[in-house]
């Protein structure tokens, strides 16, 4: 399969795990909520054998979830997933932001859902104002989001990146990078976010991000860190997260929940 090519401008996303989405949306001046057609509750819908089935985000062609993001680097801001297409062993995700839509191709494999490049994902800015960076995923390694998860387990899901940064001179240089999680399930939690309560599945990434910048003769390396929280509800799929990021000695915390869903 080719791998996906993501254009990124003014600061350089690398867009993370998860089923959230990511992207430059907006100045962060102002959140612009983004309201579903209509919401119904949502069924537990069983596991019924089939490679994308998952007991935690029921993939489900026309299954809409609309979220808003506080607290990042990005400020504040409203987007939309949506499966737009589903195929027998894997699914297309669609994320409609303010000015912008991206998509993101996952497989279903007997182990789970797996990203297989940048798109949607939980966010992360690695801020380098007034650069422009272009990155392919040339690998993808473990799983997403497992089919099954225990009670404490632990999973692994990693990306290598290619691709080209600016340097002073203005000149494009090639790049490469790499993003690692180690995902571990720490138990069930009763949630509340603007969409409704729920018994969620609460999930804590450790998670790294390497990326190699070519300055004369060397390769510079810069790396970021974090410690973060997802909360999946059965039936339903992905209610909330918050993000703990370190940039360079620089903290931030984000939040993302659950404003509205639909799922046919």
């Amino acid at each position: 399969m080719q791998p996906k090519r993501m254009k990124i401008s003014l600061v350089i996303l690398i867009c993370l795990l998860g089923l959230a989405a990511c992207g430059n949306l907006g100045d962060g001046t102002e959140t612009q909520e983004i309201v579903l057609p209509f919401t119904q509750p949502a069924p537990v819908i069983p596991n019924t054998g089939g490679l994308c089935d998952n007991s935690l985000y029921p993939v489900r062609q026309g299954a809409s979830w609309a979220y808003i993001n506080s607290g990042g680097p990005n400020g504040s801001f409203a987007y939309s997933d949506t499966i737009s297409a589903v195929r027998e062993n894997g699914f297309t995700l669609t994320s409609q932001f303010t000015n912008v839509t991206r998509t993101q191709e996952w497989a279903c494999e007997t182990g789970g859902l797996k990203a297989l490049n940048l798109g949607g994902g939980i966010t992360a800015s690695i801020t380098a104002q007034g650069m422009a960076a272009e990155f392919i995923t040339t690998a993808t390694s473990g799983i997403s989001l497992p089919s099954q998860i225990t009670s404490g387990m632990q999973w692994q899901y990693g990306l290598t990146l290619q691709g080209t940064i600016p340097i002073p001179t203005g000149e494009q240089v090639p790049s490469n990078g790499s993003y690692s999680a180690t995902m571990q399930e720490m138990g069930a939690e009763t949630i509340t976010v603007p969409a409704g309560t729920f018994e969620a599945v609460k999930i804590q990434a450790s998670s790294i991000v390497d990326i190699l910048v070519p300055f004369g003769d060397m390769q510079v390396p810069m790396k970021y860190s974090g410690t973060n929280l997802y909360w999946y509800a059965p039936g339903i799929g992905y209610i909330k997260s918050v993000e703990n990021w370190d940039f360079s000695g620089t903290p931030y915390t984000s939040t993302t929940e659950l404003q509205s869903y639909v799922i046919p």
